[in-house]
C-alpha cells in the first residue's frame, strides 16, 4: 500500500508537470521594450508579434518602457518574476551599462531565450552636411577635434560604447551626445541638430530611407545587401570589427519548460516570409540560435569583451 501511495503521488507530479508545460501560456505575455517607439528593436518586436502569438496562443503586449538609455526597462524585466510572462529584447547595451556601472542589473540576471539576428553599428551623417564619406568626416573630426557632434543611444551604452572604440581606433575627437533611445538621436540628426550618428543599422533605417541621413560606414566585417555601397571599417583601414545582436530574455530562473516554448515559437517566427520580409527592409541578418549551450557561450563571450571595454572607458 505504501509503495502505490508513492508511485500514485509520483504519477501526480508528472502529470502536473505536464500540465503546466501544456498550459504555458495561460495570460497574455507582456514584452518589455525598453526604448521609445520607433527604433529598431521596437521595429523588431512589432514584425515578431503575430507569428509569436500564433505559436504561444496569447497575446504578446509590447510594452516601450524609455529611460537611461535601455536602463530603466531592462531593470524592471531583471526585477520581475521568473515566470515568463515578462520579457524583454536585449542587445549588448546590457553588457556595457554593467561595465560602465550604470546599471544595477548583471548579464547573468536574464535567460537568454534565442538568438533572434544579428545588426551591425553604422556610422551616418545628415544628409545636408559636407560629408560623403568616412574619410571626409575624419579628415574634418581630426583637422577640428570635438567640432563635430556625434550622437548615440544613451551613455554608456552599446553605441557609446562602439563609438568609443571607433574614436579610438580611428583616432580622431568628437563631441560625444549621447540620447535616450535611437529614435530620438535620428530626430536630432534630421533636424540638424547634430552631425553624426552611431547606431545600430535597423535604427537608421528610417532616417536612411527618407534621405535625410547618409550612410557612411558599418563596423561589421563584410558589407550588408540591402546597403552594399557602404564600406566596412576594415576597408576604410581600421583594425575594428563589431557587430550588435538582437534576442528575447527572460528573468532568470525561468522553468525549462518556458523555455522550450519560447524556442518553438521564436523558430517559427524567425522562419515565417512576413517577419522575413520586413527584417530584410532593415539591414539586419536573421541569425536564430535557440536557448542552450551555443547560446550561452556566445552572450558570455560578448559580456566579457564588452564589460571589459565599457569599464576601461569608464576610467
Amino acid at each position: 500500500m505504501h509503495k502505490l501511495i508513492k508511485t500514485s503521488v509520483l504519477m501526480a507530479g508528472l502529470l502536473g508537470a505536464g500540465l503546466a508545460y501544456a498550459e504555458y501560456p495561460t495570460k497574455p505575455i507582456t514584452m518589455v521594450i525598453p526604448y521609445n517607439a520607433g527604433g529598431g528593436t521596437d521595429v523588431l518586436a512589432r514584425a515578431m508579434q503575430p507569428a509569436l502569438e500564433e505559436s504561444l496562443g496569447q497575446t504578446i503586449i509590447v510594452s516601450n518602457v524609455p529611460g537611461g538609455g535601455g536602463i530603466l526597462g531592462f531593470t524592471k524585466v531583471a526585477n520581475a518574476r521568473a515566470d515568463g510572462y515578462t520579457v524583454t529584447i536585449p542587445n549588448n547595451v546590457i553588457f556595457a551599462t554593467e561595465g560602465m556601472g550604470n546599471a544595477t542589473y548583471h548579464s547573468d540576471d536574464f535567460a537568454y531565450l534565442g538568438n533572434v539576428l544579428t545588426d551591425n553599428y553604422m556610422v551616418a551623417v545628415r544628409a545636408d552636411g559636407p560629408w560623403q564619406s568616412w574619410q571626409d568626416l575624419l579628415e574634418d573630426m581630426k583637422a577640428n577635434p570635438n567640432s563635430v557632434k556625434f550622437g548615440f543611444s544613451g551613455y554608456g551604452g552599446s553605441t557609446h560604447v562602439a563609438s568609443e572604440m571607433l574614436s579610438d581606433s580611428a583616432g580622431y575627437k568628437a563631441k560625444q551626445v549621447p540620447y535616450d533611445g535611437s529614435s530620438k538621436a535620428v530626430l536630432a540628426a534630421m533636424g540638424d541638430h547634430i552631425d553624426a550618428l552611431m547606431l545600430n543599422v535597423g535604427d537608421l533605417a528610417a532616417g536612411l530611407k527618407s534621405g535625410k541621413l547618409r550612410p557612411l560606414m558599418i563596423l561589421g566585417d563584410k558589407r550588408l545587401e540591402e546597403y552594399p555601397e557602404v564600406p566596412t571599417a576594415q576597408e576604410e583601414g581600421l583594425k575594428l570589427s563589431l557587430t550588435n545582436w538582437r534576442g528575447v530574455a527572460a528573468p532568470a530562473g525561468v522553468d525549462d519548460e518556458v523555455r522550450q516554448a519560447w524556442a518553438e515559437a521564436l523558430k517559427q517566427a524567425t522562419a515565417d516570409p512576413a517577419f522575413r520580409k520586413a527584417i530584410a527592409t532593415q539591414g539586419a541578418e536573421i541569425e536564430y540560435i535557440p536557448p542552450g549551450e551555443t547560446l550561452d557561450e556566445r552572450m558570455a563571450t560578448l559580456a566579457e569583451s564588452f564589460i571589459q571595454t565599457a569599464h576601461k572607458l569608464k576610467q
